[in-house]
């Protein structure tokens, strides 16, 4: 039996890890309170401007539209290092919550992990909630332009698309 306050947090689990494959990355970054020490502390998400989704029987599904990486189980190596560079912070965990091991944020300040479903619960730094009232003006970004492969879920929302434009704008 599931306990009951796991059951939200495996509700916001995507059903299927597929396998994402993209021509380019972005490192997008903004600042967040640690939960347990309360130390101000930058916090990454993954985002890609379109992308491949490659399922397990084989069929893929191209998607023209940008989406934020979520749950990232796995990833080739170069973009791991990129993003270690990047976003050092960043490191594989597993959480308590999930109980799954993917791609998470460490609180620098002290070792905290930062999972997934906090940093885009929708009051979290990469929420709807939290988007709307701030806008994407505070989230940094570091492009890659260097092809990624991830074990992931994907979310799409409307400040995905907001950041998308502030990316592939003209400079």
């Amino acid at each position: 039996m599931i306990e009951p306050h796991r059951k939200a947090v495996l509700a916001a689990l995507p059903e299927l890890s597929s396998v994402i494959l993209s021509p380019s990355f972005a490192v997008l970054t903004t600042e967040h309170q640690c939960w347990t020490c309360a130390a101000v502390v930058s916090v990454s998400a993954l985002w890609v401007p379109n992308f491949v989704e490659r399922f397990d029987d084989g069929e893929e599904l191209s998607v023209e539209d940008a989406a934020v990486l979520r749950f990232v189980e796995s990833i080739n190596l170069p973009a791991a290092q990129h993003i270690s560079a990047a976003a050092p912070w960043m490191l594989m965990a597993t959480t308590k919550g999930s109980g799954t091991r993917y791609l998470a944020n460490r609180c620098q300040a002290c070792g905290a992990i930062h999972g997934d479903f906090h940093l885009f619960d929708v009051d979290g730094p990469f929420g709807l909630v939290t988007l709307e009232k701030q806008g994407a003006d505070h989230i940094r970004m570091h492009i890659v332009n260097y092809p990624i492969e991830a074990v992931a879920g994907i979310a799409q929302a409307t400040w995905i698309e907001q950041i998308s434009a502030k990316i592939l704008q003209p400079q």
